[in-house]
C-alpha cells in the first residue's frame, strides 16, 4: 500500500500540482511576456498575409519635413492635399493626425499673390483715369469751373468705393484654416478624421462637437452577447473640432493597445461611450468600402454581414475576438518601409509648387502674346481659371458634384499645355520674328529687340517645358498610385514619437497599424487565439500522459521522452497555428510537461546517485570530464568486453629517463614524475583523450573511445603539439627548481586504425584498454623517433584523417612486421597556423629532396637536404637523409630496392 501511495503521489499528484502552478503563473508578467514571444516566433514562421494593393500609406516623412517645414504644418497644406487626392480619385483618405484644437488663422496665398495685386492695379488705374479725365475736361473747358465741385465730389465717392472694396478684399488674405480644412474635407467627400477615447472627462470638448460625433459617426451594432460581457468603455471622447468634423465622411479612434513588453499585438475595433459605439480609424472607411454592412457582435467575434468585397462578391466577414474583446493584428511580414505601398506627402506639395510655377510662366507668356499663336480649341489659361473657379465655388459651399467637371477641365488644361509646348507654337512665333528681321528699314533698336526675342522665346519655352515635364512625371506617379486607393496619412519622420513595436519590427510607424487592420479585413485573413482554459485542460492531459510514459523508464530515457514530448507538443501547436491562424496557448502545457518529467526524473536520479558517484570516482583518474558525463548518461558502455573501433593510439616516452632516474633519489624522482605526468595528462584529457595506463614515464592513451567522435586523429595531433609546447614551459621550471639534472624531452608515436577497445579483466578488477596491430604500430613509432631525429611521428592514416590544420613532414615508407603493405611515416611538426615561414621553407625543400631520394637521384637529393640544414641546422631528418645520400653515392642500394625500410622493434 505504501508503494502504491508513493507511485500515485509521484505520477498523478506531481503533474496536477505542476499544472496548477503554471496555470496561476500564466497571469504573471514574465510568463505572459514569454507566451507573447512564443506567439511572435510562430507568427514569423507563418505564411505572411497578402498585402492588398488598394492600401496606400501617404507618409509625412523626412523628405516632406525637409522640403515643407517642421511639423506641425499649417492646416491649409493638408487641406490642399485633400483637394488633390479628390482630383486623382482616392477611394478614402484617413488622416492619423489629430485636429482636436483650433488653429491660428492662416494666409490665403492665392488672394495675397494673385487677386490683391490685380485688384490694386485695376482700382488705382480707374482712380488715375478719372482724375486725368476731370483735369482734361477742365483744361479744355468742357466743364465750367463753377460746376467742377460736383465732379470732384463724385470723384471722391468713387475713390471711397475703391478704398472699401480693397479693404474688404484684403481681409480675405487672413483665412480660417479650420474652416478651410473642413471645406476641403467636404470637397474630398471621403476624408476620415480622428476621435480620442478617454479614460476621464475632458472639459475642453464642446458639447456641440460631442453631440455631432454621436449623431453622425457612431456605428449601429446589433449585439448578441451573454449577460455581463460588455465592450471596452470610454469615460469621455475628444473628437476632431466641429468646423472640420461636420464635413468629414467619418471618424475613428486611434487609441493603441500595447502589451506589457511594449509590443502591439491586438486592438479594439469598437469602443463604447454612453451606449454608443465608435469605430477604429481603419474600420470607419472599411465599412464604407464594404457597402455599409450590418455589424453584429458576439463575445467571440465581430460579424460584418453581407459585405461587398472589392472583387464584387458579397459575403459575411467574421473577425475573431480574443478573451478581452480585442482583435489580433495580422501584421505584414517586415519593417514599415517594406510593407504596403508608400508615397511621400511631398509629392502633393510638389505638385502644387510645380503647378504654380507653370501657371506663372504661362501668364508671362500670355502677356508677351505667345498664346495668340496657339491654335488649340481653347485658351489654356482660361481653362485653368475656369477649373479654379469650380474648386473655389465648391470650397465656398457649392455642390461637390462639380468636382467631376473640375477634373475633366484640368485634364483638358494639361493636355492643352502639352500641345502648346510641343514646338509648333514656338516655331510660328520665331518665324514671325525672323520675318520681321528680314524687313528693310529697321532701326538699330528694333533690330536689337528682335534679335533678343530670338533668344528669349526659346528660353521661355524651354523653362516652361521643363516645369511641365516635371509636373507631368509627378502627375503620372499620382495617377498610378492614388486612384481607388484607401489612403492613410500619418507622420513617419525620424523624430516622431508616433512609432511602435510589432512582432516583426522594432520601429513601425503607428499609421501602419490602421493600414494593417484595413488590410486583414479586405483580405479576410485573421488571427485567433483559444481561451486559457483550453490550455489548462491540455496541460493536465499531456502532463499525466508523460508521467505515465516515463514511470518505468530509466532517467536518461525519461529525459529523452520528456524533451521529445515538449518538442512534439510545441511543434504540433506551432503547425496548427501556421496552418489555421489560430494560436493555442502553448507555454502552460509545455512548462507543465517539462517540469513534470523534470521532477519525476530528479527522483530517479537521486535513487541512482550512489551508482553515479562510483562511476565518477572510478574513472576520473583516466577519463576527461565530458567523457565521464557521457558514461554517466549510459553506464552500459562500461560493460565487460571489447569491441572493434576505429581509433587513434597515442604513445609517449621521455628520452633518457632511465639515466635521469639513476641520478635522483626516490622522493625527487616521484616529484619530477608527478609534475611531468600531470601537465601532459591534462592536455590529453582536455582534448577528450582516454588514458589507458602509465608505465613509468610513458603515457599510453587513445582518442575516440569510449565516446565516439570523428576527429580523434586531429585531437591526437593537437595533443602532441601542445605537449611539446608544455614541455618547454615545464623544463624552465625543472631548471629553476633543480628537479632534474637534464631537461625532459618527449618522443610521441601516433597511429590511427582498427583496434579492439573495452573493459578487460573481471567484474571485480577490470582495465579499460586497447590492443591490436594498430596499437603496436603507434608504440613502435614512438621509439622510431630516435632513428630520424624527430619528436612526433604519425602514420599515413593519421595524417590523412587529421586534416590540413597541421604541418606534416613526409618521411620514409616502412614495412611493419606482420603487415605487407608499406606505411608512409610523417613527422607532426606544428599547427599550420603557428608555423613560421622558415620552417615551411625548410620542409618544402626537404620534401623536394625526398622526391629525388626516392627516385635514386642522390646528388640532387643531398643538395636539397643540405639546403634544408642551412635553413634549420639542427634538423635531424635532413641530416639523416643527407648522410644516406652520401652513403648511396659511394655504394648504391640493390636495383630491386624499393625505398621501403623494414620497421623492427623499438
Amino acid at each position: 500500500m505504501g508503494i502504491m501511495k508513493r507511485t500515485l503521489a509521484l505520477y498523478v499528484f506531481v503533474p496536477l500540482i505542476v499544472v496548477a502552478v503554471f496555470s496561476a503563473f500564466h497571469f504573471a508578467p514574465l510568463v505572459g511576456t514569454a507566451e507573447n514571444r512564443l506567439y511572435d516566433g510562430l507568427l514569423r514562421i507563418k505564411e505572411p498575409i497578402e498585402e492588398n494593393d488598394k492600401i496606400l500609406l501617404l507618409n509625412i516623412g523626412d523628405e516632406a519635413i525637409v522640403n515643407v517645414g517642421v511639423w506641425p504644418w499649417s492646416r491649409d497644406i493638408v487641406a490642399r492635399g485633400l483637394v488633390l487626392l479628390r482630383e486623382f480619385e482616392a477611394r478614402t483618405v484617413s488622416l492619423d493626425i489629430e485636429y482636436v484644437e483650433e488653429s491660428p488663422r492662416g494666409v490665403n496665398s492665392s488672394v495675397l499673390n494673385e487677386e490683391i495685386p490685380e485688384l490694386f492695379d485695376q482700382e488705382f488705374s480707374t482712380i488715375r483715369r478719372n482724375i486725368t479725365d476731370l483735369f482734361t475736361a477742365l483744361q479744355q473747358g468742357q466743364i465750367p469751373l463753377e460746376e467742377a465741385e460736383s465732379f470732384v465730389e463724385d470723384l471722391g465717392e468713387l475713390t471711397e468705393e475703391s478704398r472699401n472694396l480693397l479693404l474688404d478684399r484684403v481681409q480675405d488674405i487672413a483665412r480660417d484654416n479650420d474652416e478651410f480644412m473642413g471645406n476641403a474635407a467636404r470637397l474630398n467627400g471621403q476624408a476620415y478624421f480622428t476621435i480620442n477615447m478617454l479614460n476621464q472627462a475632458d472639459p475642453v470638448v464642446r458639447e456641440s462637437t460631442e453631440e455631432y460625433a454621436r449623431e453622425h459617426f457612431t456605428v449601429d451594432v446589433a449585439r448578441d452577447r451573454t449577460e455581463g460581457e460588455e465592450f471596452v468603455e470610454a469615460d469621455a471622447i475628444r473628437p476632431t473640432i466641429l468646423p472640420i468634423l461636420e464635413h468629414a465622411a467619418g471618424i475613428g479612434f486611434v487609441n493603441v493597445d500595447v502589451d506589457a513588453d511594449g509590443v502591439r499585438r491586438r486592438i479594439n475595433l469598437l469602443i463604447e461611450h454612453e451606449g454608443d459605439y465608435y469605430p477604429q480609424l481603419a474600420l470607419s472607411p472599411i465599412l464604407d468600402v464594404l457597402g455599409d454592412p450590418e455589424v453584429t457582435t458576439t463575445p467571440q467575434r465581430v460579424l460584418l454581414e453581407e459585405a461587398e468585397l472589392p472583387d464584387g462578391t458579397v459575403e459575411d466577414i467574421s473577425i475573431p475576438l480574443t478573451e478581452h474583446g480585442k482583435t489580433l493584428i495580422h501584421w505584414p511580414d517586415g519593417d514599415f518601409e517594406d510593407s504596403y505601398r508608400h508615397m511621400s506627402y511631398y509629392r502633393l506639395v510638389a505638385h502644387e509648387e510645380l503647378e504654380n510655377r507653370l501657371i506663372e510662366n504661362l501668364r508671362i507668356m500670355a502677356d508677351a502674346g505667345y498664346l495668340n499663336y496657339y491654335e488649340g480649341e481653347f485658351d489654356p489659361i482660361q481653362a485653368y481659371d475656369y477649373a479654379s473657379d469650380i474648386k473655389d465655388d465648391v470650397l465656398a459651399g457649392g455642390d461637390p458634384a462639380q468636382m467631376d467637371e473640375y477634373v475633366q477641365v484640368r485634364e483638358a488644361f494639361f493636355d492643352a499645355v502639352g500641345d502648346l509646348l510641343d514646338g509648333e507654337t514656338e516655331e510660328a512665333i520665331l518665324a514671325d520674328v525672323e520675318n520681321a528681321l528680314e524687313q528693310d528699314g529697321l532701326s538699330e533698336e528694333e533690330q536689337s529687340n528682335y534679335e533678343e526675342l530670338t533668344e528669349e522665346i526659346p528660353r521661355n519655352f524651354e523653362n516652361t517645358s521643363q516645369v511641365y515635364e516635371q509636373l507631368s512625371e509627378n502627375r503620372a506617379v499620382l495617377r498610378e498610385e492614388i486612384p481607388g486607393s484607401m489612403v492613410f496619412v500619418g507622420l513617419t519622420a525620424t523624430g516622431t514619437v508616433d512609432i511602435g513595436v510589432t512582432p516583426f519590427s522594432e520601429r513601425y510607424a503607428n499609421v501602419g497599424t490602421h493600414a494593417s487592420i484595413a488590410n486583414m479585413i479586405l483580405e479576410n485573413d485573421f488571427l485567433d487565439v483559444y481561451p486559457l482554459w483550453y490550455s489548462v485542460v491540455a496541460a493536465v492531459l499531456v502532463a499525466l500522459g508523460v508521467a505515465f510514459l516515463i514511470r518505468k523508464l530509466n532517467p536518461l530515457v525519461s529525459i529523452i521522452v520528456g524533451v521529445v514530448s515538449v518538442l512534439v507538443f510545441l511543434t504540433a501547436g506551432g503547425l496548427f497555428f501556421v496552418q489555421t491562424g489560430t494560436y493555442f496557448p502553448l507555454l502552460t502545457p509545455a512548462l507543465s510537461i517539462f517540469f513534470t518529467f523534470l521532477v519525476i526524473t530528479s527522483v530517479k536520479f537521486i535513487q541512482t546517485a550512489k551508482e553515479r558517484s562510483y562511476i565518477r570516482n572510478a574513472f576520473s583518474h583516466y577519463l576527461s570530464t565530458d567523457v565521464i558525463n557521457d558514461l554517466l548518461s549510459d553506464p552500459s558502455k562500461l560493460a565487460l568486453g571489447g569491441e572493434k573501433k576505429h581509433l587513434t593510439a597515442f604513445f609517449t616516452d621521455v628520452k633518457g629517463f632511465s639515466t635521469i632516474s639513476e641520478q635522483l633519489d626516490p622522493t625527487d624522482l616521484v616529484k619530477l614524475l608527478n609534475n611531468y605526468l600531470t601537465e601532459m595528462s591534462d592536455i590529453i584529457l582536455e582534448l577528450r583523450g582516454t588514458i589507458d595506463k602509465y608505465e613509468g614515464d610513458a603515457i599510453i592513451s587513445f582518442f575516440g573511445a569510449p565516446i565516439e567522435y570523428g576527429d580523434h586523429a586531429a585531437r591526437a595531433c593537437l595533443s602532441a603539439v601542445r605537449m611539446k609546447r608544455m614541455e618547454a614551459v615545464l623544463n624552465e621550471r625543472v631548471v629553476e627548481e633543480n628537479l632534474s639534472p637534464t631537461p625532459l624531452h618527449t618522443r610521441i608515436g601516433i597511429n590511427t586504425g582498427e583496434m579492439v577497445v573495452g573493459n578487460m579483466g573481471t567484474f571485480q578488477k577490470m582495465d579499460y584498454t586497447m590492443m591490436g596491430n594498430a596499437v603496436n604500430l603507434a608504440a613502435r613509432l614512438e621509439g622510431v623517433n630516435k632513428q630520424y631525429g624527430t619528436w612526433i611521428l604519425a602514420s599515413e592514416s593519421t595524417r590523412n584523417e587529421a586534416g590540413d590544420d597541421y604541418l606534416f613532414r613526409r618521411l620514409d615508407r616502412v614495412r611493419v612486421v606482420g603487415i605487407n603493405t608499406p606505411v608512409r611515416l610523417f613527422e607532426v611538426v606544428d599547427e599550420r597556423s603557428n608555423a613560421d615561414s622558415q620552417i615551411k621553407e625548410a620542409l618544402e625543400v626537404f620534401d623536394e629532396g625526398l622526391t629525388f631520394f626516392e627516385q635514386r637521384e642522390w646528388e640532387q637529393a643531398r643538395e636539397h637536404f643540405n639546403r634544408a640544414l642551412e635553413i634549420r641546422p639542427d634538423d635531424g631528418p635532413s641530416a639523416l637523409y643527407a648522410k644516406r645520400c652520401s652513403d648511396f653515392m659511394k655504394k648504391a642500394p640493390p636495383k630491386k630496392w624499393d625505398g621501403v625500410y623494414t620497421l623492427g622493434m623499438k
